[in-house]
């Protein structure tokens, strides 16, 4: 969180409850020759790869979380060249042959990230923190053929790294899993229509992966013919946006996966004024905001990479409570010479164009706003209206859409979003608190649930015997709410939270990485429904006859728990909240 965000969240001392910690809110890297061999043993701690045209490759060993299994990993691969002087913010270009052997045991640099970045020293941002554009591949068999998950982490698109998303759970089964990083915030993402900044470059680096796995994959056991991209969150915004994109070959992958996210046309995926954002980034680094675009755009490609992301952040968090469509620096570009994105996805969606051929996993957690809802109390606060009766009764609602770049002028949406999300007493009472249930289901459903069941229809249509959608429900000892942001005094707790799937996928972050008997089983079980979806399309595990699939408009789909059950009508997920607190109010 910046500065700013943690200055606001100090401002809500008087509303301020410590939330519970058993509960859980949020939305941070090739030797020519004609074949491949390879030189390793179960047993070797160094295994060896040799990637015909590029060169060689030494990994290292970790092991199963469960079984202890040997599983080999590739921690540093580049698959582009640095992105550094004129190649800033351009398209990626392929990695070039090296000689001898390449080190790629130990991890590498991540994408660099403003708010890991004020913690170093200062003389170790003077390193080429640009080259980050890497990917790790895990495998157990160099010589085997086994389905492949390519994994895109989500953030924002200006956070995130493959670090925070290591093998030890999902190699337990038998897959080739690779986490490649791509640009991030202004380096990723900036764009002023033009080829000196297109936009889209972190994008770009993303299909480069998947076209790096379509070469090599092979040589680290993988096949190259049984791809799922798996995304979750920005990552799952990429790959779903990807499917409608004209630059996307089918080739890349045959099955997808989307934690949380799609990218359709929501407010934080597009940047709706590119040039206006990418002068006040400029101009918060010292360039004259009157400056040609010529001159604007030849100062952001020599600014040194702290100063870029400092003044990235600054108009991000600053700029946020004016509504998250009159930022930009870290969203797609629409149009421009990039390419990638003629259209919006739903555009294409609409027209009845993208990808129609694709066995789909899908879904979301129970609680999506919660890490939402933390910035909007922010805001609230500093604007002073968390404790302003008048202004709860008849303004809040508005100015939640505005924020979350969801207003229209027809008034409809507030009376609309009234009648399905709160009680009237509660919104009559003024009183913040009692609106907390439903404001979570209002940020969860604007950021994250309506467009994922948008996506899973879309799929539906096409494929009804393809398409699997699920609400993750289960509490867990661990959580993620608080992980990025200062929740000290905010009251509420994180419920199922943004990212709290996540815990049981991959073993991260270390304070999370020991699970319970109970959490290790549900682990298992999650570990068990991915892999088997991306082996041969259907999601499967122990006490689970059987997923159905979404093949009606809104459902059937799964509830993962404890228990698993059968939800029948989505919408229902849009108001899980206030539901359950008005039903336990009942009691």
């Amino acid at each position: 969180m910046s500065p700013l965000s943690k200055l606001l969240a100090r401002q809500i001392g008087h509303l301020a409850q410590k939330p519970n910690p058993s509960l859980l809110t949020s939305c941070h890297l090739q030797k020519r020759m004609c074949s491949s061999t390879t030189e390793t043993t179960q047993e070797e701690p160094h295994p060896i790869v040799h990637l015909p045209g590029l060169g060689a490759l030494r990994g290292s060993m970790t092991k199963g979380a469960w079984s202890g299994v040997p599983i080999q990993q590739f921690l540093n691969i580049r698959y582009a060249e640095p992105a550094t002087g004129d190649r800033r913010f351009k398209a990626p270009i392929p990695a070039e042959p090296w000689e001898g052997i390449q080190d790629v045991s130990k991890r590498g640099r991540t994408a660099p990230y403003y708010g890991d970045m004020k913690k170093v020293p200062k003389e170790e941002l003077k390193n080429n923190l640009e080259d980050c554009i890497s990917l790790c591949v895990y495998t157990k068999d160099l010589s085997g053929k086994k389905p492949v998950v390519v994994y895109v982490h989500g953030g924002g698109f200006y956070s995130g790294s493959a670090l925070q998303h290591p093998p030890e759970y999902l190699l337990e089964k038998d897959i080739v899993l690779v986490v490649p990083q791509y640009r991030l915030a202004a380096l990723g993402f900036l764009s002023t229509k033009t080829e000196n900044i297109p936009g889209n470059a972190g994008v770009m680096d993303v299909l480069l992966a998947l076209q790096w796995v379509q070469k090599y994959i092979s040589h680290f056991g993988g096949d190259p013919e049984q791809v799922t991209a798996f995304g979750q969150s920005a990552g799952a915004g990429i790959l779903s946006a990807l499917t409608f994109s004209p630059v996307t070959e089918e080739s890349l992958f045959s099955k997808v996966i989307y934690n949380s996210g799609a990218g359709l046309a929501s407010s934080w995926s597009f940047d709706v004024n590119c040039e206006r954002n990418a002068r006040d980034i400029a101009r918060r680094a010292g360039c004259d905001p009157k400056a040609p675009l010529e001159e604007v755009e030849k100062f952001l490609m020599q600014l040194d990479t702290y100063t870029l992301l400092k003044s990235f952040s600054q108009h991000m968090w600053q700029g946020t409570p004016n509504g998250v469509n009159t930022i930009g620096g870290h969203r797609f570009t629409l149009g421009g010479p990039s390419g990638i994105f003629p259209k919006t996805p739903y555009e294409v969606m609409k027209r009845g164009g993208g990808r129609k051929n694709l066995p789909m996993l899908t879904g979301v957690v129970k609680h999506e706003g919660t890490f939402a809802l933390v910035d909007i109390f922010t805001i609230l606060a500093h604007m002073k209206l968390l404790k302003d009766s008048e202004f709860m009764r008849y303004d809040l609602l508005e100015e939640v859409s505005r924020i979350y770049g969801s207003t229209e002028n027809s008034n409809t949406l507030g009376p609309l979003i009234a009648r399905a999300m709160f009680d009237v007493e509660d919104l009559v009472s003024g009183d913040i608190r009692r609106l907390i249930p439903g404001l979570i289901d209002y940020s969860g459903a604007t950021i994250i649930k309506t467009t994922v069941l948008r996506s899973a229809q879309f799929n539906s249509r096409y494929n009804p015997d393809k398409t699997y959608v699920y609400s993750f429900d289960y509490y867990g000892e661990h959580s993620r709410f608080g992980f990025d942001q200062d929740v000290s005094r905010i009251p509420f707790d994180g419920g199922v939270h943004h990212t709290n799937d996540l815990l049981y996928l991959f073993p991260y972050p270390k304070s999370a990485a020991k699970l319970n008997p109970q959490d290790t089983e549900i682990a298992k079980k999650m570990v068990d429904l991915w892999t088997s979806f991306a082996i041969d399309g259907v999601p499967r595990t122990k006490d689970l006859p059987e997923w159905p699939t979404f093949n009606k408009l809104y459902g059937p789909y799964l509830h993962i728990d404890k228990k698993f059950s059968i939800g029948h009508n989505f919408l229902d997920e849009l108001t899980v909240t206030n539901d359950e607190a008005r039903a336990a109010a009942k009691k």
